[in-house]
């Protein structure tokens, strides 16, 4: 079993180390955009450490090709969740002679109110001639790409951009202006080394039970993996907050599900949520309690937290590096509908010896020999 769980981690690696590049433009050279900068605007939801780490990762690439000048002071340290602090850095800095990184860019969805979004982000695009916006996540990829159409948008950081319908298939993007990263069997390969480590029969999942909450859960690729393997899937159900004034009720809820579903399963799949990832050692308490192995979907930032460990990318240089071509292809007049989406990370393992010694589960030393990262304690 644990070579199994080696050699199948080898053969990722293999595979993932020739993504399916396609390139529509093959000079990425820097260029002007006639006489004057390209332009660039940014769209979150809300504050998340993978939009920021993304984020960081494609100024990287683009320095790496030439489009930036300098990263010096570049205000980013591993698991930062405000990427309006990068943007304010690209805005007030000369970091770039070709590109133009727009302060009234900066938009982050649930800082405006929903009868005004569409209003104000186009006004916003129109007014500053925006060149390209990048569009981070689910949600606000979604919202974009129903509501914006004069503007090429790039997406990255959703959970599944086929099944949130931003995209039509993984070939085609469906709208000429519209193109979002695809790396469909990333949470397949999460299960694979989960379920080859501790061979569960009951798996435990608690997330939104509305469209949105399905598609970051990835529940579809859960259930079918489940399915697959004769897994009794033990699901429980909490509403997300809707606001400051709700999140009292949702930490409530949502502790109450994690301590009844520790009693009824035997490991847990913890999926993308709104609590406070810092917290994620106290939520996780009944499962330390009850002896039950947490797998984070999000990755290593959950496990410096207080999950049991993770299969993930191990940084944002490989997405940063791809999501920087395809920004400049677009910037020099390809259609963002016509290049390619896939790209998957070379993974990750990341272990907490902590939570390991918790729950008293004793580590393989080969899956200790191929591990990236490797916390000793729970973060303070």
């Amino acid at each position: 079993m644990k070579n199994r769980v080696i050699t199948m981690l080898i053969w990722i690696i293999i595979i993932s180390l020739f993504p399916f590049y396609s390139y529509g433009i093959e000079d990425l050279s820097p260029k002007l955009n006639n006489s004057s900068k390209f332009k660039i605007a940014y769209c979150e939801n809300e504050p998340y450490f993978n939009y920021t780490g993304t984020l960081y990762g494609i100024i990287k690439g683009l320095y790496e090709l030439g489009w930036i000048k300098t990263l010096n002071g570049l205000p980013y340290v591993p698991g930062d969740e405000d990427s309006e602090k990068i943007w304010k850095w690209l805005c007030t800095n000369d970091v770039s002679d070709y590109i133009e990184f727009v302060d009234e860019g900066f938009i982050r969805l649930i800082d405006i109110e929903h009868e005004d979004r569409n209003y104000i982000i186009n006004e916003k695009l129109k007014n500053n001639k925006v060149d390209l916006l990048i569009s981070m996540g689910t949600k606000a990829g979604k919202y974009t790409r129903d509501n914006v159409n004069n503007t090429p948008i790039m997406v990255f950081s959703s959970s599944n951009a086929l099944r949130s319908k931003i995209i039509a298939s993984i070939e085609d993007s469906g709208k000429d202006n519209i193109w979002a990263h695809m790396d469909p069997d990333r949470y397949n390969r999460q299960l694979k080394v989960f379920y080859d480590l501790f061979k569960f029969k009951r798996l435990g999942i608690v997330y939104e039970n509305t469209n949105i909450g399905k598609t970051l859960s990835a529940i579809d690729t859960v259930k079918e993996f489940a399915h697959e393997n004769n897994i009794q899937l033990v699901e429980g159900f909490v509403a997300e907050a809707k606001s400051d004034d709700d999140i009292l009720r949702y930490e409530k809820e949502l502790k109450e599900a994690y301590d009844k579903i520790s009693k009824e399963t035997d490991a847990f799949y913890l999926t993308v949520g709104s609590r406070n990832v810092k917290d994620t050692h106290m939520y996780l308490d009944p499962f330390y309690k009850n002896k039950i192995p947490v797998f984070s979907q999000v990755g290593p930032t959950e496990v410096k937290e207080g999950a049991l460990l993770s299969v993930y990318r191990y940084n944002y240089d490989g997405i940063g590096r791809f999501g920087a071509d395809r920004i400049i292809q677009v910037l020099k007049g390809a259609k963002p509908r016509y290049l390619s989406q896939v790209y998957g990370d070379t993974p990750s393992i990341s272990l907490n010896l902590e939570v390991a010694d918790k729950i008293d589960y004793k580590i393989p030393f080969q899956v200790l020999l191929i591990s990236d990262i490797i916390y000793k304690k729970i973060a303070d």
